[in-house]
């Protein structure tokens, strides 16, 4: 009886002494968790239109543990408003832009932001998109690229008559998309020359000038010349064969 009070007694303490390491542990994942995810906005641009303020586009989980990346691109109805706005206007939409914004951390102005634009005519006929995230030294991203395609190498709109231009302003989300993460790269270093030797007096050292081939072997060609003096003559030989 005695041990099972003692235990009653010690449980609770003892839980909550564990609620705070819990909490401690599961706030710095939270919070590292929203670090680590970006933002993507969206938006049409046309210069002769007041600025359409930008909506949700879809988010980019960083993996903590390298450059690794997941997307979440949200399918809205947002390009389809951004065409029915355009058709009210009387503008020409071969200069209409399609912009991708990454929000800033903390940074709701939009003005600071990250954009890449691609022309809003080839959204109709695009079947595929790409994000290129670009890390700095220290792994945070600071810029990014976006491409759509297939379009032409010259990168003009289609050719506009009444049915194209009808195609154009249907506006559909692309659900192909694909994202790159590209850390920094760094050019292999200059292969330097060793310096030259400096004399005690601080000047350069002259080179010591390369032998000449007599230079190099004229102890070998005076051994050679002994040698053919001393040895004796095919005359001497016979005489000596003779006696």
């Amino acid at each position: 009886m005695l041990l099972a009070a003692l235990l009653a007694a010690l449980v609770p303490l003892a839980l909550a002494a564990l609620v705070p390491l819990a909490l401690a542990a599961i706030v710095p994942l939270a919070l590292a968790d929203d670090h680590n995810t970006l933002r993507l906005r969206h938006r049409i641009f046309h210069p002769s239109i007041p600025d359409v303020p930008f909506s949700d586009r879809g988010a980019l989980a960083l993996s903590s543990s390298g450059p690794h990346v997941t997307a979440h691109l949200v399918p809205s109805d947002d390009l389809k408003l951004f065409a029915e706005a355009l058709q009210g206007k009387a503008v020409s939409f071969k200069d209409v832009l399609y912009q991708v914004a990454l929000e800033h951390p903390g940074d709701q102005n939009s003005a600071q932001w990250v954009i890449s634009s691609v022309k809003a005519c080839h959204l109709a006929r695009s079947t595929q998109e790409s994000i290129t995230l670009h890390l700095a030294a220290d792994g945070t991203p600071y810029t990014f690229d976006y491409f759509v395609g297939p379009i032409p190498h010259n990168g003009a709109c289609p050719k506009k008559n009444a049915k194209s231009q009808a195609d154009l302003f249907d506006l559909r989300p692309i659900t192909n998309s694909t994202v790159i993460v590209r850390s920094p790269t760094f050019p292999p270093l200059p292969q330097l020359r060793a310096p030259p030797p400096i004399t005690p007096e601080g000047k350069i050292a002259e080179p010591v000038p390369e032998k000449s081939f007599i230079q190099k072997y004229w102890i070998y060609m005076v051994v050679a010349v002994i040698a053919l003096v001393l040895s004796p003559g095919p005359e001497e030989e016979k005489a000596g064969a003779k006696k």
